[in-house]
């Protein structure tokens, strides 16, 4: 078999910029899966969004599922421990937990356009599950919920958690998801709102009060069904 006549292979050389073909592809997947979401992307798309041919996403990864996949466990940073803020109630109080919470939860937006990306998959795979973030689900956002439901028992003064203290748990996280799932809505409505790391911080101090506000509304609602 002549040179001319070998199979072509999927494998690209390294850009002048360091970037491989595989480096790519992930990079491509991010952007396109965050966007349009795991169905409405194609091998195709993928790969002229890399700039690579279409064997290279078998080659590298199997399948588009595998790409889609290796999304998060390679291009999601490391988290942190989700449930660290929980520790903050039991020696600063229920404001100190709550304020690191969203600090920790806004942190990813002062770092670029690519974690927005990461963030934003990570909760259209919420919104159209395939799967993949199983493990996830399992290790920070489960972890997380029984953290903020343990914050809450202290802070009602409650022997064990009940149904009105996992809504209000999900409703508390909600104002911070809230800011990642409608981030470009948030920009076109008010595009100093995040604009800056200050302007984050200053939405860190707002969803603490408001959380707060919730959390007294809630004693309140207890206290007022206790003498009805």
């Amino acid at each position: 078999m002549t040179s001319s006549s070998l199979p072509s292979t999927p494998h690209q050389p390294v850009r002048s910029d360091g970037i491989d073909a595989r480096q790519r592809l992930l990079a491509a997947g991010l952007k396109l899966f965050a966007e349009q979401g795991f169905e409405k992307t194609s091998v195709r798309a993928l790969a002229r969004e890399a700039g690579v041919n279409l064997a290279a996403v078998s080659y590298y990864f199997g399948d588009k599922t595998g790409l889609y996949k290796a999304l998060f466990t390679e291009a999601c940073p490391n988290p942190q421990d989700p449930t660290a803020f929980a520790h903050a109630h039991t020696s600063s109080g229920l404001s100190d937990a709550l304020h690191h919470f969203y600090a920790d939860f806004l942190e990813p937006l002062k770092r670029g356009d690519e974690i927005r990306l990461v963030m934003k998959l990570h909760f259209r795979e919420m919104a159209e599950p395939t799967g993949a973030w199983a493990q996830v689900l399992e290790t920070d956002i489960q972890p997380q919920h029984q953290a903020i439901v343990r914050v809450l028992t202290r802070a009602l003064d409650l022997r064990r958690p009940d149904l009105d203290v996992h809504r209000l748990a999900i409703a508390i996280a909600g104002l911070a998801v809230h800011i990642f799932v409608f981030h470009e809505g948030v920009k076109t409505l008010s595009p100093s709102l995040l604009a800056t790391p200050r302007a984050i911080d200053t939405m860190v101090d707002r969803l603490a009060g408001y959380a707060i506000s919730m959390v007294e509304g809630e004693r309140q609602r207890r206290a007022g069904a206790l003498t009805a």
